[in-house]
């Protein structure tokens, strides 16, 4: 579904991409690991059109969309949960979601998607009509994620959705993040959390310093002796 070759991008004189190559099968889930300033948002910013490339090549349904501006990728399916969640604040859970339907044409679908969304949380239901800013992190991450599913991604993109939340809270984003891909959603996962990350993950792939040095199943990487001393927290003997 998406193939990104040789990627490299700039940030004035620094190189936060250094020629950087990832697959993303369809109806599979990839992760990107790696450390804080590894270039993971930054990749991930760049599928979404927020930033530029020096040059590279990225496809997606093998069509070249290097350089499209996001209202159009979003238009063609790829959609990003941003870090942080940038819910907006001043606006309702429920008109949160209903932003995140505006690529759509077929409005009358949209009520019912809605409901699918409050069954998936059920916390959101209760809070249909508060701003969004009054929510705790836990539950903004929940609308971030719902808002994004209101457009019927192709592909989803999800950068650090378990930032700054509670173990229980993790596991629970994690869960709805397994379910979403149970029904048909291909997914990009940028993560800190590897263990978490990449024991969902179909494939893996570990970023430092703007370049790819590891990438296999998730489950092999989690058993790679690299990647657990240097994301897992053991020592290797």
């Amino acid at each position: 579904m998406l193939r990104i070759k040789d990627l490299k991008v700039h940030y004035g004189g620094i190189a936060a991409l250094k020629g950087v190559s990832l697959n993303v099968p369809k109806e599979k889930i990839v992760t990107l690991v790696g450390a804080n300033g590894a270039g993971k948002s930054t990749l991930i910013r760049t599928i979404c059109g927020l930033v530029p490339s020096e040059s590279g090549s990225i496809q997606f349904l093998s069509k070249e969309i290097t350089g499209n501006p996001p209202h159009l990728l979003a238009r063609e399916g790829i959609v990003m949960v941003p870090e942080g969640r940038k819910v907006f604040v001043n606006l309702s859970v429920y008109e949160n979601l209903l932003m995140g339907a505006f690529v759509r044409d077929d409005r009358k679908d949209i009520p019912r998607d809605i409901e699918d969304i409050f069954n998936i949380f059920p916390r959101l239901r209760e809070r249909a009509e508060q701003p969004a800013g009054t929510l705790s992190g836990g539950e903004q991450q929940m609308l971030a994620v719902g808002r994004a599913l209101m457009s019927r991604p192709k592909l989803l993109l999800l950068d650090e959705p378990s930032l700054g939340l509670a173990p229980l809270l993790i596991r629970e984003v994690f869960r709805v993040i397994q379910k979403i891909h149970d029904e048909g959603t291909t997914i990009l996962l940028v993560e800190q959390n590897a263990m978490a990350s990449l024991h969902i993950a179909d494939y893996g792939y570990v970023l430092e310093t703007g370049r790819m040095v590891l990438e296999g199943a998730g489950p092999d990487l989690l058993k790679n002796d690299r990647v657990r001393e240097a994301y897992l927290g053991e020592t290797i003997e």
